[in-house]
């Protein structure tokens, strides 16, 4: 009821750019997204830079929200140049890197949360004070190993290392976009979401 009485417009098709670009274009009050999106907001040129609050996410019945999510690199077995992309890998998750980012780009644009090094740079911590010890300790914060309410089979918080998951991921974001639009109830969403879940998870009971 919230997003659908007072969300941004679209908010069914909304993703993370463009509930971005609403806020910096002024067009929300508040957004609940990642720790990722503060250096955007807060970044050189960004309209709104120092004009935001930053908290965690409020929680019920757990001392956090648990949510903890990342990207990352890989190499293919099949590339043809592994060694090039080790040495890239290496340099992009260095310390050269923020360093670099922080001295053409500016020091709140250096990633949020890469490496716990980065919030020991005077730098950075000058630069990203509004928001660098809420998204550090709101990712410290989280419990791959006991994110919930009732005991996990397995260590993680959302990510599932199976092929069906991003197909799963997909179909269940089909239904909450179609209860945001009011296609249907967030109840049915809910069940239809946990069907499609329970199907998929049939095939690795046991295992």
């Amino acid at each position: 009821d919230l997003v659908r009485k007072h969300g941004e417009s679209g908010a069914a098709q909304s993703g993370f750019a463009e509930c971005l670009n609403d806020m910096t274009q002024g067009k929300t009050a508040m957004w609940y997204d990642a720790t990722s999106g503060a250096g955007s907001l807060e970044a050189s040129g960004s309209p709104v830079k120092g004009k935001i609050g930053y908290v965690q996410a409020p929680v019920e019945k757990t001392d956090s929200s648990g949510w903890l999510y990342t990207w990352a690199w890989g190499i293919q077995k099949a590339s043809k140049n592994p060694d090039d992309a080790w040495k890239f890998i290496s340099w992009a998750s260095g310390k050269g890197y923020e360093n670099l980012v922080g001295r053409t780009a500016g020091w709140s644009d250096v990633p949020a949360g890469k490496r716990s090094s980065t919030y020991d740079i005077p730098e950075y911590r000058k630069e990203a004070a509004a928001f660098a010890d809420v998204t550090r300790n709101a990712i410290a914060g989280a419990k791959p190993n006991d994110p919930g309410v009732q005991p996990r089979p397995a260590p993680g918080i959302q990510f599932v290392g199976i092929p069906e998951f991003t197909d799963l991921g997909t179909k269940v974001s089909q239904e909450i976009s179609s209860a945001i639009a009011g296609r249907e109830s967030v109840d049915s969403a809910l069940q239809k979401s946990q069907q499609l879940a329970e199907a998929v998870a049939k095939k690795y009971e046991g295992s």
